[in-house]
């Protein structure tokens, strides 16, 4: 710096100074604040800073160490003393092996640092990794419950994303839709986007990518009947074998027709639920369980058994619990009669809905009470269409008109379907067949079925007089719905009790 000291007519004098800078107050960039990089590689552009004192000036001679601050990366160099100009740069910074942000920081004494940041990226892909789908259960012909997926990674298990994956399935696989995929760009996954099973026991799929050539991953899958589960559970003295055998029977006639799992809910309540016999749970429920028992109802030609939805799954609408009981009196009967197992069927039936859940939070039934009440679902609508032979010139499909409050609007006409299982009388000389109707009006209340688990059927005679059909008259079914409340329950088990009650004129059941 320099002072001058000047007069008119004399030549002025000029003094000079040295200013050396103040101590160091601050390190300044001179370097990328933030960049990005690969993972497990040195940075392009070296962190680098510069001392400074109050003014802004240079400040050389400061030692300056350079630590990684976030990740696992290697520095070279971290100890540094400015130059001239104040500069101190690091050797080299190689970045972990962890994508994601990266730091480095520079102090010096009397300064607050100063950082830099690198966003390290996904090195290139190396291996597909399963993270979904494998090694489940379906049913031929309907989508795997779990979507099968994989995720991109490279040499250090970072995902990639934006790579091409390609399901392939094996022999006698199914068929896929959304067969090819870019991996996420966030966590480098790709899922298919169906796999229908096909009709090997055991069908397999293959995920592939153009930029991993041999690299691939093989997902395997059962075929099962049904993916629905019916949990039965006997209540006091335990049943003959005739009896539980007759129960794993209609169990697996209904297990048949729902293929697609429904729900899982928690049960929590004390015992006394829904029915006075009804015991304690605690326990979270896949689809279905049944209580049931064989006990004194009203003696011998009565009532032969009772049964009712006790509550719903909030999210499905659909029955997480039920109750059946039987007439000790009517049991030797019937299973010496050979309906005993029908009588089973035709009662779980109502369990999982029919004839019960009709106009629960739905409007399935149209005219309940009236000369003609019938079923509204579509799917319904179209089997009844198919399955009959003759013309039926009323509103389909037609629900049963006659019988009383335990028989009509909760089962399908007899005058018009006759020897289907849910109509409200049952056959003592032939089948009772579980037709597509039925399977059709449990699509229409939510559950996933499997036409082709049902029994053949189809309508060809218009009235079956007296309800004979054939050397024995038909039993009558009627008064099996329990008069109980219906609650709703949600997946985690908080309960709202449903200001209804199953039988308000509509009722169905087995008398004889």
């Amino acid at each position: 710096q320099t002072l001058e000291a000047s007069v008119d007519g004399v030549s002025p004098a000029v003094f000079t100074a040295t200013a050396a800078p103040g101590p160091v107050v601050q390190l300044t960039r001179t370097s990328a604040e933030s960049q990005r990089g690969v993972v497990n590689t040195a940075v392009a552009a070296r962190p680098a800073v510069r001392a400074e004192d109050t003014f802004g000036n240079a400040v050389p001679g400061v030692p300056v160490t350079f630590a990684v601050t976030l990740g696992t990366g290697a520095l070279t160099g971290a100890q540094q003393t400015t130059n001239d100009a104040g500069e101190a740069t690091v050797g080299s910074w190689t970045l972990g092996t962890q994508a994601g942000q990266q730091l480095v920081r520079a102090s010096a004494a009397g300064t607050s640092g100063a950082v830099f940041s690198v966003t390290a990226e996904a090195g290139p892909p190396v291996e597909l990794v399963k993270i979904a789908g494998d090694e489940q259960q379906g049913v031929a012909g309907l989508p795997v419950p779990v979507t099968p997926g994989v995720r991109v990674v490279d040499a250090f298990a970072n995902p990639v994303g934006n790579v091409p994956v390609t399901f392939t399935p094996g022999p006698s696989s199914g068929s896929v839709t959304g067969a090819t995929v870019a991996t996420d760009p966030a966590n480098g996954a790709a899922f298919v986007g169906s796999w229908t099973m096909g009709s090997a026991a055991t069908q397999t799929l293959t995920a592939s990518s153009s930029l991993l050539p041999g690299k691939t991953v093989t997902f395997g899958a059962k075929v099962v009947q049904s993916l629905f589960d019916i949990s039965v559970r006997f209540i006091g003295a335990p049943p003959s074998t005739v009896v539980t055998n007759a129960f794993q029977v209609a169990a697996a006639r209904w297990r048949a027709v729902i293929v697609g799992d429904v729900h899982n809910t928690l049960l929590q309540f004390g015992a006394g639920r829904c029915a006075g016999w009804v015991p304690a749970l605690n326990e979270t429920v896949n689809d279905v369980v049944i209580f049931a028992r064989i006990d004194s109802i009203d003696g011998p030609g009565q009532i032969l058994g009772q049964a009712q939805p006790c509550a719903v799954n909030t999210s499905t609408n659909l029955t997480t619990y039920g109750i059946m009981e039987f007439d000790v009196a009517d049991v030797e009967m019937l299973v010496a009669g050979g309906t005993f197992a029908d009588v089973i069927v035709h009662e779980m039936g109502h369990v999982l809905g029919i004839g019960t859940l009709w106009s629960f939070r739905r409007s399935l039934l149209s005219g309940a009470g009236t000369a003609d009440p019938f079923f509204t679902g579509t799917a319904a609508r179209t089997q009844f269409t198919a399955l009959n032979t003759v013309t039926y010139g009323g509103t389909p499909v037609p629900v049963e008109n006659t019988g009383g409050g335990g028989t009509r609007d909760s089962h399908w006409r007899e005058s018009v379907l006759g020897r289907e299982l849910m109509t409200g009388f049952l056959n003592r000389s032939t089948a009772n067949p579980l037709s597509r109707l039925s399977a059709g009006s449990l699509q229409d209340l939510g559950y996933v079925i499997n036409l082709a688990g049902a029994d053949p059927f189809s309508i060809t005679a218009p009235v079956f007089g007296g309800f004979t059909h054939g050397a024995l008259p038909a039993l009558h079914l009627g008064n099996d719905v329990m008069d109980g409340p219906l609650e709703e329950i949600s997946r985690d088990g908080s309960r709202r009790r449903v200001l209804e009650r199953l039988r308000t004129g509509v009722g169905s059941g087995t008398r004889r």
